[in-house]
């Protein structure tokens, strides 16, 4: 095998990663309402001030729970699903032969990935496209005639063969 990804490996940091990110905004929620109800009831008559401050955190807080949700914790659940559904999905195993890969990172299926160019060998046509793979090591020459299994366009493992 000469490249092979480990999968159940991935989707267990993939499972962790989305728990500490939900551990951790559950924490901030957590503080900034304990913070904005002691601000206001602790304030006594003269309460005016500690309740501008309290609006000025929650609106802080909204503002980065907005930014969390659609960056951070979107690209951790889109990892995870990803890994999640791996045993249900299709993992066609296909001849190929390789192009060229590129050093360019792209963010598909929920991962960072680098392209890979690929021809397929489909009956007496040839076809080229565009798979991707996670490692960026992978030491395959221009005409390199691979064995491969994918899932999702994402390259899981590649044997060499003559």
């Amino acid at each position: 095998m000469d490249y092979q990804l480990d999968v159940s490996k991935e989707y267990i940091t993939a499972r962790k990663g989305l728990f500490l990110l939900s551990l951790l905004f559950t924490l901030l929620f957590s503080a900034v309402l304990i913070a904005d109800v002691l601000l206001v009831t602790l304030a006594g008559e003269d309460y005016l001030v500690n309740l501008i401050i309290a609006i000025v955190i929650s609106i802080l807080f909204i503002w980065f729970a907005i930014f969390f949700f659609s960056n951070i914790y979107s690209e951790a659940n889109n990892k995870y699903r990803y890994f999640r559904s791996y045993e249900e999905g299709l993992k066609p195993e296909e001849e190929v032969e390789f192009l060229k890969k590129s050093d360019e990172l792209c963010y598909v299926n929920g991962l960072y990935v680098y392209p890979l160019f690929v021809r397929y060998a489909i009956g007496l046509n040839r076809q080229d496209k565009v798979i991707y793979t996670v490692s960026k090591d992978l030491d395959y020459k221009m005409g390199d005639k691979l064995t491969i299994t994918t899932y999702q366009r994402i390259l899981i493992k590649a044997e060499r063969h003559s």
